[in-house]
Formats: C-alpha cells, sequence, structure tokens
C-alpha cells in the first residue's frame, strides 16, 4: 500500500491532468521559446572586429537561456519537492510547478515589455 492521501493506489485518473498541464506548460512556453530564438539569432550573427558587442550578445543570450529554460525547470523541482513533503504524487507537483514556472516567466515577460513601453521617449 501507499502512504500517499488520494484514494487510488495506482495514481489511476492522473494522467490526463499532467497531461493538460504539460500542454498548457508548453504553450505558455511559446512565446519564451521565441524570445530565446531571438537571442539565439544575435549571438549567432557575430562581428568579426568588435569583440565588445560579441561578448554583450553572448551574455545576454546566457541570461535568457537561464530564465528560459530554468523558470519551468525551478518550479518543477520545487513542485516535486512540495509535493513529496505533502504526501501527494510527485507527478502532479512536478508538472504543476512547471507549469506555474512557466506561467510567473510569461508573467515577467509582459510586465517588463509593459515596463520597456512605458519608459520610451519619443523625439521628433
Amino acid at each position: 500500500m501507499t502512504d500517499r492521501t488520494d484514494t487510488t493506489s495506482s495514481g489511476e485518473g492522473r494522467g490526463p491532468q499532467i497531461l493538460v498541464l504539460l500542454i498548457l506548460t508548453a504553450l505558455l512556453m511559446a512565446p519564451c521559446l521565441w524570445v530565446w530564438s531571438l537571442a539565439l539569432n544575435e549571438y549567432r550573427q557575430s562581428s568579426s572586429w568588435d569583440w565588445e558587442i560579441n561578448h554583450r550578445h553572448k551574455v545576454q543570450f546566457e541570461a535568457v537561456s537561464a530564465f528560459v529554460f530554468g523558470a519551468p525547470s525551478a518550479g518543477a523541482f520545487l513542485g516535486w519537492v512540495v509535493a513529496g513533503f505533502r504526501g501527494k504524487h510527485l507527478t502532479t507537483g512536478a508538472a504543476t510547478g512547471g507549469c506555474l514556472g512557466a506561467l510567473g516567466l510569461v508573467i515577467c515577460g509582459v510586465v517588463g515589455f509593459y515596463w520597456m513601453l512605458s519608459h520610451t521617449t519619443f523625439d521628433f
């Protein structure tokens, strides 16, 4: 027997819930992966004479990569840990954590885009 708090011992019925969370995570990650591909494109088009711009593009690409892939991964890990401590199913906790990490990443992107637009000045 298991020491989990639900009534099903084999985890029956959790597949659709986990599948929905994974699909939602993939949909939330789509704009984030688009931004990552833009950063990758900037990194690949390096200049042959300006090492400062090349270094700046490399640092920006590393930062974008850390955020895009780190937030959902950290969310999945934290969801897995919290589910383990609470005595719930680990896969559901990891899927929920990954989805919340992707949602947080999208929210940070929207807030950052709004902040960027609100601080833009136009000179004619």
